[in-house]
């Protein structure tokens, strides 16, 4: 069957079919909307979306720290300070990251964090880097553990 008779066979077509997506007389020739409404259905479109949301929910806040950077072997690669700037019970975003040495190191490494605010005084977070921010000297990262120094 030629595209043309496919076009002719679906313009005829019962209103029922339509709409379900067919392509309508008045839709040009090479329209993709019909395309676009039928991908928007589809659940492989909602997964891509999926992908693209975060875990949970960040809340902004303003919490100083001080940071280890740790290689995965435990030894210390460098220390500074940073500054908490969004939270969820999964992860922060650092921003305001201040090194010794002013990098990252190579490898895989871990970030233990001390709050130094009144109201979060001794609590510690270790976690894992998940990107970085190159425009606010930033770091994305996903809590490992929680605990409290004494």
């Amino acid at each position: 069957m030629s595209t043309t008779e496919m076009m002719q066979t679906v313009e005829t077509a019962p209103a029922g079919l339509q709409k379900l997506g067919a392509p309508t007389a008045t839709a040009p020739k090479g329209s993709n909307k019909v395309v676009f409404r039928a991908a928007a259905k589809s659940a492989e479109f909602f997964d891509h979306l999926r992908a693209h949301y975060r875990e949970t929910r960040r809340t902004h806040v303003e919490i100083p720290c001080d940071i280890k950077i740790l290689a995965l072997d435990g030894s210390l690669f460098d220390t500074g300070t940073a500054t908490v700037r969004d939270v969820s019970p999964s992860g922060a975003l650092l921003g305001s990251l201040k090194l010794s040495k002013g990098c990252f190191p190579a490898c895989g490494f871990k970030v233990v964090m001390t709050l130094k605010s009144d109201d979060y005084k001794g609590i510690g977070i270790e976690a894992s880097p998940v990107r970085i921010v190159t425009e606010s000297a930033g770091l994305g990262v996903k809590f490992d553990e929680i605990f409290v120094t004494v």
